[in-house]
Formats: structure tokens, C-alpha cells, sequence
């Protein structure tokens, strides 16, 4: 599906100074070609919001239409190969989540990897959060996991996908801990949600974007964050690493790239208008409003970012034993 995001008045001078090193910078660099943003995500979704924010932010620094092209089919896969086929001009762009690194590594048979692409900016940082209904007597993890270990048989442990990020951490605090409880997959967070409202499931595993309205409300208590460090926007929750387990340092993101081959100059005038819209007081807010922390790093930051968690999650992968479904 596609959307385009009108022309809107540049933003003074650094919008002006950016169009016209982006006009001099390449040939083929010409502001009255609309830009094309594939977004591997459907229309709708979390990512999807978010990329169109962000392209209505690019209009304006950039003085360009921009072509938000939701290419979901194949889990996402057919966007994302369209986008490293794309012609390496910087008239492509790739909105993606963290799927794209973590997808590969636990099905090898799938055609792409995070490699054929040049990064261009981290947009933000999310987590995925362990949650459980308020009928769980449990507000601590080491209190949850005593629960588990005494009654197996009632704590299966749900996440939104075979091969996702709440499913390789659900793997590995069963391995970690020492848990005979088992996953099951669901294929959203809303359905997950209302299973543990409704006492169907006792515990999950869910992005902190679907989670964190949840957790405000009570409707569920968290008790663990995924990620290095706690998540801004539900900052009072302790991370797995902080209460004893090591190693479940990865967390979802969504990030900027481009085909690999864009000329420095223009991946340069792309990376800055990136970050200037992230940087944006009203982007940052709604990125927070829905749960994600704002980040806009560098192209060189976000590549340190995708070599170190490549690491940590192959590591992972290989411990739990997680095989395409």
C-alpha cells in the first residue's frame, strides 16, 4: 500500500541548506523526484505510524514528496528485498524494524540479511517487557519465577511470534531459569492482552509499544525489561540484567537504511535530515507516547549497534535451539 506525503514549507534555513546540498550533491540527487520509503511492516501497524510521521517530517526538511510503499508480503520479506534490489540513488529508503537482523538468523533459508544494507539512523529504541495479570501474586521476577518453578503446569509463557524477539527471550528464561513451562505463539499483542485480563494466560512476553498502556492502566504487571538499560518511557521497570539475568541485552528497534552503494554525499543529507526529524520536540514526544525511546544516532553508531547485537543474538539463538517454525 502506498501514501504519499505532500510537498509542506521548508524548515527555514536548515531545511534550505539541506535541499541545496542535497541538489549539488549528486547528479541524480533532483528535488522534484518524490522519494520512495518501502516499509516491510503493514499499513497500520506501530512501524507504520511511525514511518509516515517521519515522512511528513522529511517533506518539510528536505523540500521533497515522499512515497511511504508498505510492501508486507512474506512477513515483510518482499520489502525488504525490493529495497536492497533499489537502485542505489537515494531516491530508496527502508523504514524497518529489528525483525530484519533477527528474522535471518533464526530461519538461514530466508533471502536477505541487515548486511545488504547501508544504515543511516537508529529512530528509536523499544523492549520487550514480562507481564502478568494482577490475579499472578508475583511484582518481582524472582517472586514470578519461585511461582513457576512450583506450578509449571500453569504458567505457559505466551509471545507475538515464532521467531521473534519476545519469543527467543520467552526461550531464554526458560533456559536461564531452569522452567519447564512452555510458549505459546500468538499473532498479535491485543490478543495476548486479553487473554491475561481474561486469567486464559498467566504470563507473557510483549513489545513495550503494545504493553505499556496495559501496564499504566493495571490491567498487568510488569516485572523485567529486555535491552542494556531500562526503557525511558517505563523507566520504574528493572531490566532482566538488573535482577540477575545476564544476556537479554537485544530489544526491538526501528531504523533507517539505504541500498548499499549510496554515494557518501547523499547518504550524508539523508542521515542529517533523519536525525534532525527525530530530534524534533513533537516526534520525540509521540515516538515516547507510544512506547519507544527516541534515538536518531549516527549511521556509524547504528552500525556498531547491528554487529553487536548480530553477536548476542546468534549466541542466544544457538543456546535456546529456537529452528524456523
Amino acid at each position: 500500500m502506498q501514501g504519499r506525503v505532500g510537498r509542506r514549507p521548508l524548515l527555514g534555513a536548515i531545511g534550505s541548506t539541506l535541499v541545496a546540498y542535497a541538489a549539488t550533491a549528486q547528479a541524480e540527487w533532483r528535488p522534484d523526484r518524490p522519494l520512495r520509503m518501502i516499509v516491510p511492516p503493514g499499513p497500520g501497524s506501530g512501524a507504520d505510524v511511525i514511518a509516515r510521521a517521519l515522512a511528513a517530517k522529511l517533506v518539510d526538511l528536505l523540500g521533497q514528496s515522499v512515497v511511504v510503499d508498505n510492501q508486507n508480503q512474506g512477513v515483510g520479506a518482499v520489502g525488504i528485498m525490493a529495497a536492497a534490489r533499489a537502485k542505489p540513488d537515494g531516491q530508496t529508503l527502508m523504514c524497518s524494524i529489528s525483525s530484519i537482523l533477527l528474522a535471518p538468523l533464526v530461519d538461514p533459508n530466508l533471502t536477505y540479511d541487515v548486511r545488504q544494507f547501508q544504515p543511516v539512523s537508529q529512530l528509536h529504541q523499544a523492549a520487550t517487557v514480562l507481564i502478568v495479570p494482577p490475579q499472578v501474586p508475583a511484582r518481582t521476577l524472582a517472586e514470578f519465577l519461585a511461582l513457576v518453578r512450583a506450578t509449571p503446569e500453569r504458567f505457559t509463557i505466551a509471545d507475538y511470534g515464532h521467531g521473534t524477539a519476545s519469543h527467543v527471550n520467552a526461550a531464554l528464561l526458560i533456559k536461564r531459569a531452569g522452567l519447564a513451562s512452555d510458549i505459546v505463539h500468538y499473532s498479535n499483542t491485543p490478543g495476548i492482552i486479553r487473554d491475561l485480563v481474561a486469567d486464559h494466560i498467566r504470563c507473557a512476553i510483549v513489545d513495550s509499544a503494545s504493553g505499556m498502556q496495559p501496564i499504566r492502566d493495571r490491567m498487568v504487571h510488569a516485572l523485567a525489561v529486555s535491552g542494556r538499560q531500562r526503557l525511558g518511557v517505563i523507566g520504574e521497570i528493572p531490566t532482566f540484567g538488573e535482577q540477575g539475568f545476564a544476556g537479554f541485552e537485544p530489544a526491538p528497534w526501528q531504523s533507517m537504511f539505504l541500498p548499499l552503494g549510496t554515494p557518501p554525499a547523499i547518504a550524508g543529507v539523508i542521515e542529517r535530515a533523519v536525525r534532525q526529524a527525530v530530534a524534533a520536540p513533537d516526534f520525540s514526544a509521540r515516538l515516547r507516547g507510544l512506547g519507544f525511546e527516541p534515538v536518531g544516532g549516527s549511521a556509524e553508531e547504528l552500525a556498531a549497534m547491528l554487529a553487536s547485537e548480530r553477536a548476542t543474538w546468534q549466541a542466544v539463538i544457538a543456546e535456546t535451539g529456537i529452528r524456523p517454525a
